[in-house]
């Protein structure tokens, strides 16, 4: 019996690239949802505001392919990022200015990622959902640094107005939590909704390091790591 072709409802080439390096092949399937508007009426704390934005964008992909009947057999893989600083979502910056702004806020401060998983089956009500949260210390870099960055246009697209994995900013001095989840797809948690493959346990260490961690998909995570307590199975999230 062949397993259920997997369509990924996310238009990031972050995404993407994270999916195939790791060896998960799939289809790309983007139904449009209203995030300004989902974003507005989620009642939820906002740690979980990326999880039911992904559970949307599930959902939608999952009724587009039921109605299309173009494949009976299917699961939908979505996700999506919340930077939180103070209480304060950082989205997507609407102008240079803003990104600017949203850059000078985050330096030399710790903020959280928070990055929603939602994987959907062909049935209306299968639906499984979870969050990676991690706290992310930025360092003191400069104006002239945050000119330079802007001008490569890499902000624009980014919750938060930036990239951890960029490959001259590198704006974070730390983290504690999932790397990948910052980038935008913690592939511990798809990997245990599409393979049943456990979350990644803390690593037998000396009493020096009681907090290195063994995650096969990245080494650079750092505990706290997400733990099974985090996943919102055929559930309505607080807020929904």
């Amino acid at each position: 019996m062949s397993e259920p072709r997997l369509y990924l409802a996310s238009a990031s080439p972050r995404r993407r690239k994270l999916l195939a390096e790791a060896g998960i092949a799939f289809d790309p399937c983007i139904a449009p949802v209203d995030e300004e508007r989902l974003s507005a009426d989620f009642a939820g704390p906002l740690g979980l505001l990326g999880e039911h934005l992904a559970r949307r964008k599930a959902q939608a992909a999952q009724q587009l392919l039921r109605e299309s009947a173009l494949d009976q057999d299917f699961m939908v893989l979505a996700a999506d990022t919340t930077v939180l600083l103070e209480g304060t979502s950082l989205a997507k910056p609407a102008s240079a200015d803003e990104a600017a702004a949203m850059l000078r806020q985050l330096r030399g401060r710790e903020h959280l990622v928070a990055t929603g998983v939602a994987l959907a089956g062909p049935a209306p009500a299968a639906l499984v959902s979870a969050t990676a949260t991690t706290r992310v210390l930025m360092r003191p870099y400069t104006d002239d640094e945050i000119s330079a960055y802007l001008a490569t246009g890499d902000p624009m697209d980014k919750a938060g107005a930036y990239s951890i994995q960029h490959p001259h900013f590198h704006p974070v001095a730390r983290i504690a939590g999932c790397h990948l989840g910052v980038i935008g797809l913690p592939l511990c948690i798809v990997a245990t909704f599409l393979r049943g493959e456990p979350l990644p346990p803390a690593c037998d260490a000396p009493d020096a390091e009681p907090q290195v961690v063994c995650c096969p998909w990245s080494s650079d995570c750092q505990a706290p790591l997400p733990g099974p307590e985090v996943i919102h199975a055929s559930e309505r999230l607080p807020g929904e």
